[in-house]
């Protein structure tokens, strides 16, 4: 395995991985940079193409535990010019370029399906939390909505920790895929602090779709007028609303516990 050594921050390769951490270089150039020997051993097994592998002097080692890698390029970057393009304080002196997946299939209807869907979820590692939620409940089509920050994001890649790469993420209005997954028989189901039901007495339909909201605001009042089915989570503390990562867990988890008694 070749590798090429760089010591001017003004190679052009540089000035290109520099580019992917701002979602227009990733939009670009359809890349993402990965940090971590874990992160880059998840996006290979999920068939992503590894463009070029980036390397500290002390990364050197760890290109032994990638015999798989062949003929991908290999770049040993100076030390300064690596920690100013990786967004960790130790990403185990490797990283990789990788291919951002494309999705051309939203959803295949089935008989029972769960869809998530995103409305303007704004902090990185809230986004990445709801995504790894989502794999770990079973639920891979996730729809984000306009004002959602950008899923190859560096910090929301690391806080889903390779559930991002397996994913089915779309990316669209909202309003027209409510829509559409009304035509194909889905119940969209939404929170509201000020709902009757609490989601403990609410069945989980045979084709959901939970709709979750932004940090601040909560749903869109158009979106939340779309819902069938509106909802609460009891608190009997002296708090007023729930992280959305954690709101997702708690409601998510209740869906998995009913299919489960189900299927018993």
């Amino acid at each position: 395995m070749e590798i090429r050594s760089i010591t001017s921050a003004r190679n052009e390769k540089v000035k290109r991985w520099r580019k992917l951490g701002t979602r227009k270089g990733r939009e670009e150039y359809r890349s993402m940079l990965v940090e971590g020997e874990k992160l880059l051993r998840e996006a290979m097994d999920a068939n992503l193409d590894i463009r070029a592998i980036l390397i500290s002097e002390e990364g050197t080692g760890v290109l032994e535990r990638f015999p798989e890698l062949g003929e991908v390029p290999v770049y040993c970057l100076y030390p300064s010019i690596f920690t100013g393009l990786v967004d960790t304080q130790s990403p185990q002196g490797i990283a990789a370029e990788v291919s951002i997946p494309r999705h051309h299939t939203p959803y295949i209807p089935a008989h029972r399906a769960q869809v998530l869907l995103l409305d303007a979820i704004q902090d990185p590692g809230n986004l990445g939390a709801i995504l790894r939620t989502a794999e770990a409940a079973g639920i891979r089509n996730i729809w984000l909505g306009t004002g959602t920050v950008d899923p190859y994001n560096p910090k929301v890649v690391r806080s889903a920790m390779g559930s991002l790469f397996r994913a089915r993420l779309h990316q669209g209005d909202l309003l027209k895929v409510i829509a559409e997954l009304k035509a194909l028989g889905f119940q969209v189901v939404g929170t509201d602090p000020r709902a009757e039901q609490v989601h403990f007495d609410v069945p989980v339909p045979e084709r959901a779709a939970l709709l979750l909201g932004n940090e601040g605001r909560g749903v869109s009042p158009e979106l939340q007028a779309m819902t069938d089915e509106r909802l609460r989570i009891p608190m009997p503390g002296e708090v007023e609303s729930l992280n959305v990562s954690v709101t997702a867990g708690i409601l998510l988890y209740e869906w998995v516990r009913q299919v489960r008694k189900t299927e018993v």
